[in-house]
């Protein structure tokens, strides 16, 4: 009851920063406040005394008090909160729970690092500083199965049926407007224009066939396969990525 209580009030406090600037560098400054009740909702310390093993294992702990939302709505189209009042640390704490989910592409944790690249989108000014942090932090060892996650993004041919576009497009905001250190760090890692072209033949090759093999397929033409390739999310994510590096290509001829 009481955790259900906090969400509500959390969801509250997430509205409230929702798209107005002033009450997001006002919640901001409570960071510290905020950070205690990242992740899963935590065990106390001390137990009553009648509270036995099997009472502790019904206790709950997912899902969190969601504070991680306001943090992230406290980051969106503001620059200045982007820029100067997110310390590396927190962007470390983000990673490790990033990390510790099944599926890091589907987590929200994974748009506070986007807005610290781009605070206003793709097509707005990049912040170069947080650019380079984000990608040390991401591909940090540290994070293995986040690591493991953008690896076969690029470099697995086992991915066909998985769509990690969220992932690409984070990836893609950790170079936006030419940042050469970001790019140089990616093609370390063996992230690159060739890798990026191959998992794009890899998947237009699958995006093909599984046209080919639906049961009216007598009545597609190329305007059917043009349009199922359009709506793949993770080819067009890939799309994004590579216009990136092929930015910075031109950037560093």
């Amino acid at each position: 009851m009481l955790a259900h209580a906090q969400r509500e009030l959390v969801a509250c406090l997430r509205d409230f920063v929702k798209g107005n600037s002033r009450n997001q560098d006002e919640v901001i400054k409570h960071l510290p406040q905020l950070r205690k009740h990242l992740g899963n909702l935590k065990l106390p310390s001390t137990w009553p005394e009648d509270f036995t093993e099997a009472h502790k294992a019904k206790v709950l702990t997912a899902p969190g008090l969601n504070t991680e939302e306001v943090i992230i709505e406290c980051l969106r189209n503001n620059v200045d909160v982007c820029e100067m009042k997110i310390p590396r640390d927190l962007l470390e704490e983000f990673g490790i729970l990033m990390n510790a989910q099944p599926d890091p592409n589907s987590c929200m944790q994974l748009e506070l690092f986007q807005l610290m690249c781009l605070p206003e989108g793709f097509g707005t000014k990049a912040v170069p500083r947080n650019q380079s942090m984000v990608l040390d932090v991401l591909l940090s060892d540290n994070l293995q199965h986040l690591k493991v996650c953008i690896n076969d993004v690029f470099l697995s041919n086992n991915q066909a049926e998985k769509m990690p576009e969220r992932l690409v497009l984070l990836l893609a905001a950790t170079i936006c407007d030419g940042n050469v250190t970001t790019a140089a760090m990616l093609q370390s890692k063996k992230i690159s224009i060739d890798a990026t072209v191959s998992k794009m033949h890899t998947l237009l090759v699958t995006i093909l066939r599984s046209c080919k093999n639906l049961p009216d397929r007598g009545q597609m033409g190329i305007d059917d396969e043009i349009l199922a390739v359009s709506d793949h999310r993770h080819f067009n994510a890939l799309v994004i990525f590579l216009a990136e590096l092929l930015g910075v290509a031109v950037v560093t001829f």
